[in-house]
């Protein structure tokens, strides 16, 4: 039995709560005191006149076109009382290297993690390359026939390094490394192999990425496909996710 109960004046690191208080925190600061307006459709997203302050937990991008319109809002920040470094440019914020290019287009690219999936898989410098990520013919199941996964690397590991990649600048291999994902709880050895394509296809392709082509022209354009039948398998019809 307890007489007493201690109440937190100050939010404490690690508590499940943590991230949304500091969310709340920062989105005051920055709404009340310096002046910005939060995006109506994504509470990380801020805007005060031409700039544009994105957060991503407790890193952010400010972008303008004027320098000197960040270097206030900056300044404006810091005597809000709220501490803050100036990291520079964009250059690889989040791992993820941003090259503006002569005819105006960004590329991005993420060379150092592909590097860490390779020496995930401990492949040798004279692996042969893959030409396309995952064989066009063959779609993966969950072939519980098949003997588990017991390879050289953590396969739950490689997928999340693997999907943080291809949200951020490769798309191109969203469909396989999708595929693998759906079997992290009980992998076999086809889903090992499958890994070991894809990573061989990424080392050969390391410094592709996603080219973006500013067009003050056009606005938002967002193409959905979904494909419902196509995981149908029948020696997996027990299976749901085949359906």
């Amino acid at each position: 039995m307890y007489n007493y109960v201690l109440k937190l004046h100050r939010n404490v690191y690690g508590r499940k709560q943590a991230s949304r208080v500091w969310n709340k925190f920062l989105s005051n600061i920055l709404i009340n005191k310096v002046g910005f307006k939060q995006s109506a459709v994504d509470e990380c997203v801020f805007y005060r006149g031409n700039v544009m302050y994105v957060l991503y937990t407790n890193d952010s991008i400010l972008a303008e076109p004027d320098l000197s319109e960040i270097d206030q809002a900056i300044k404006d920040i810091q005597a809000a009382k709220l501490e803050i470094t100036i990291e520079g440019d964009i250059q690889d914020f989040l791992g993820i290297n941003i090259k503006r290019q002569e005819d105006g287009t960004f590329l991005l690219t993420q060379p150092h993690l592909i590097d860490q999936v390779i020496k995930d898989l401990k492949l040798p410098d004279n692996t042969a390359t893959k030409s396309i990520p995952a064989a066009s013919s063959k779609l993966l199941s969950r072939h519980s026939d098949l003997k588990p996964f017991d390879g050289p690397f953590h396969y739950q590991s490689v997928i999340g390094k693997l999907n943080y990649l291809e949200k951020r600048s490769r798309p191109d291999i969203a469909f396989i490394v999708h595929q693998c994902a759906r079997f992290c709880e009980s992998p076999k050895v086809e889903h090992g192999d499958a890994i070991r394509w894809v990573v061989k296809y990424l080392k050969g392709t390391r410094d592709k990425g996603v080219i973006l082509r500013p067009d003050s022209n056009r606005g938002l354009e967002v193409f959905v496909n979904a494909d419902f039948a196509g995981n149908w398998d029948p020696k997996e019809h027990t299976d749901r996710d085949t359906a």
